[in-house]
């Protein structure tokens, strides 16, 4: 943002940030979907330098597309898609890495089924992307896998000790947060 922002504007241009938060594992030309964008969320990531009459027009734009657009600073953005986006990556390609390597039983690969393909589908997205993603919000994203390792932890002391509380709590707390947030959602998603 601030490279670009005044960049632009010394080419006599506005620049506002904007992440569509659309799109899949699937790559290029072959993988467009009208629909991409229907119900998805927008960020528009302006500044006090931005133009109103710009970001004004940009959010029509997205909204002729289908989205919703939402406002937050940049480091706001990078912080939170570090946790909704980026973290769910690493998650899956952390899972992928360990199910599937080869040193496993080859048994192990053949008792993976819907479950570990659906939690593992975005593992299939672009290394090359998906480095640079990382490296570029990597403040964030270690903050993010931090957190979501404590989460784990929690969970190995409840299992290590045999609390059946804390371990059936962990996943009743996840599915009511998760079915609350899926009521709320507006997607193309088959859920």
């Amino acid at each position: 943002m601030r490279e670009l922002e005044s960049i632009i504007a010394k080419a006599g241009a506005h620049f506002i940030g904007s992440h569509p938060m659309a799109g899949g594992e699937k790559m290029g030309v072959l993988a467009a979907r009208a629909d991409l964008f229907e119900c998805a969320v927008n960020i528009l990531t302006p500044t006090k330098k931005s133009n109103v009459a710009a970001i004004r027009k940009l959010e029509r734009f997205w909204k002729s597309l289908g989205t919703r657009t939402l406002r937050l600073d940049a480091a706001q953005h990078d912080l939170l898609v570090s946790r909704t986006s980026h973290l769910p990556h690493v998650t899956a390609a952390a899972l992928a890495n360990l199910v599937l390597n080869p040193a496993q039983p080859k048994t192990q690969a053949a008792l993976c089924a819907t479950g570990f393909r659906d939690t593992t589908r975005i593992a299939s997205g672009s290394p090359e992307m998906w480095r640079d993603i990382a490296l570029a919000n990597r403040k964030n994203l270690c903050r993010s896998v931090d957190t979501f390792m404590a989460e784990l932890k929690k969970l190995q002391v409840a299992l290590k000790t045999g609390d059946a509380k804390k371990v059936e709590s962990f996943f009743a707390t996840a599915k009511s947060r998760r079915d609350n947030w899926c009521a709320c959602l507006a997607s193309t998603s088959s859920e």
